[in-house]
């Protein structure tokens, strides 16, 4: 298959699932009041929630990393998405399974570098590592092969 078409049937169910988690947090938060009782109606920390959603937060969290650097990959060359595909396929596994045996509240801690290893801090830490390395990844794939 084309990567460019690739990219797109990618984006567009990334899109049809962030979509849905974000009206999932909507439905929540907005139409049921919960944001007034629980926040006194500040807008921007209901919003926040309406975006990433407790239930989901994980997910929303990857798919919120992940929408950009597919858009920007859709503008290089194929040998830059193939490699950075390679690195996705390894990367959410194994975070996927880190995140599915971490505790779901803070305990001993899992790792030792200031991040608790509760489930919500590790979203954090590996989405900003993915948005790191992917972005490294790309830039250097691209000088690379700049003059190929």
């Amino acid at each position: 298959m084309n990567y460019k078409k690739e990219i797109k049937i990618s984006l567009l169910v990334l899109f049809v699932t962030y979509s849905l988690v974000v009206l999932f947090g909507v439905n929540n938060i907005f139409i049921s009041g919960d944001c007034v009782a629980v926040h006194g109606g500040i807008f921007s920390r209901c919003l926040g929630i309406a975006l990433f959603p407790d239930k989901f937060q994980s997910i929303s969290f990857f798919l919120f990393f992940l929408l950009p650097f597919l858009s920007l990959l859709f503008f290089t060359k194929e040998a830059v998405y193939l490699a950075w595909r390679k690195f996705v396929l390894w990367y959410f596994p194994t975070v996927a399974l880190i995140l599915l045996f971490s505790p779901a509240s803070e305990g001993n801690g899992l790792m030792s570098i200031g991040v608790g290893g509760d489930r919500e801090s590790l979203t954090f830490f590996f989405s900003g590592l993915f948005a790191i390395i992917s972005l490294f990844l790309i830039i250097y794939k691209s000088i690379k092969l700049r003059g190929k």
